[in-house]
């Protein structure tokens, strides 16, 4: 656990790293179908990279660009893009057939990239017959639900054939990207080898994240120290307030965060009734800006230890704890032990009449 959490530490850190230092030339030629006039290079996020206007059916893209960058190409006659990798080799592309030349591993890349599509569209089809069925026509549904989710089995399985067929590169880091929160931890385990060469990519933050998160979770583990600041700028370690006979919660939230708000009545209902048996929480955020931080405690009358270092989701806590999404939280026992994690409304409520047996 402790190599997991040093890796991961060592993996977010190094990414502003390979951002900065690896630039390499890309040069992206290639032919479009009749009628389309520009193409567009975006991140995987649809952020606009570079753009070109095509003459005579044909264009050229030239720039730098991060090493091992995944990037899609785009024109504005299609709806399908094309992934391809920033390898600082040459790229030459057929946009009307989606396919690419290049180096091995682009060729590779479109390869799986062009079968995992065919098996989207297939999925996309189905869902969208599924979704056009009425309410009334139950059996129906039924049967087009089953046949959606086959269909959407098969892309997952496509992406984990890649993901497992490609140690040596990084290709499975994009497929790995896409499906990581539907993995099973052992999977995750799996596919994040460190020998592997995808594993440090930073495609991969996510899953790295999530196993983390399950590593730092599980029922029956004992919590992790971290240290923040409360709401005067004080330091603190987590350790000053679990551990120490009390149940303590554990609350992962953010003043900015609205289900995260939603759910504080649940948590002050619970607070106020057994606070005096021995129950405590602390407040972990992932506050950007202190006083949005100290307004939400007040206004809401959060009465309760709260700890922030302001630093959003990259938050000791958010490394620490794996944590991806809020709300989240951890029940801990007297002796710091994990006692069950994501309790919401009445669920925490029957926990604590569980363990205070009223």
């Amino acid at each position: 656990m402790i190599r997991l959490s040093l890796f991961f530490a060592w993996l977010l850190l190094s990414l502003a790293v390979v951002a900065q230092d690896e630039l390499v030339d890309y040069s992206i030629s290639g032919t479009v179908p009749l009628g389309v006039k520009s193409v567009f290079l975006s991140s995987l996020r649809n952020e606009p990279i570079d753009t070109a206007a095509v003459e005579n059916g044909k264009f050229l893209l030239k720039g730098s660009l991060p090493n091992y960058t995944f990037v899609t190409l785009s024109d504005d006659g299609s709806d399908l893009p094309v992934n391809l990798l920033i390898d600082g080799t040459s790229v030459e592309v057929n946009m009307e057939r989606s396919v690419l030349k290049g180096s091995k591993l682009n060729e590779r890349l479109n390869k799986a990239d062009r079968q995992i599509t065919d098996l989207t569209i297939d999925y996309m089809q189905n869902q969208m017959e599924y979704a056009q069925v009425g309410q009334w026509r139950a059996e129906l549904r039924d049967s087009l639900r089953r046949v959606m989710n086959a269909s959407y089995n098969k892309v997952v399985v496509e992406m984990k054939n890649v993901i497992r067929s490609n140690p040596d590169n990084v290709i499975p880091a994009l497929y790995l990207s896409q499906i990581y929160n539907i993995l099973t931890i052992e999977e995750l385990k799996e596919y994040l080898d460190e020998t592997h060469a995808y594993a440090s990519h930073p495609l991969c933050v996510g899953a790295w994240r999530t196993l983390n998160h399950h590593e730092k979770t599980n029922i029956g583990t004992r919590f992790t120290d971290l240290i923040e600041a409360d709401t005067a700028g004080v330091s603190h370690r987590l350790s000053e307030y679990v551990g120490n006979g009390n149940y303590v919660l554990i609350d992962f939230w953010a003043s900015w965060c609205a289900p995260c708000l939603l759910e504080m009545d649940n948590v002050k209902a619970v607070y106020q009734k057994y606070h005096e048996k021995g129950f405590e929480i602390v407040g972990l955020s992932f506050d950007r800006g202190r006083q949005p931080w100290i307004n939400a405690i007040v206004d809401h009358q959060l009465n309760w230890i709260h700890l922030s270092d302001l630093k959003y989701w990259n938050s000791e806590a958010s490394v620490v704890y794996g944590i991806s999404s809020i709300p989240a939280n951890i029940l801990l026992d007297g002796n710091g032990i994990i006692v069950a994690t994501d309790l919401r409304g009445e669920e925490l409520l029957r926990k604590m009449r569980q363990i205070f047996r009223y």
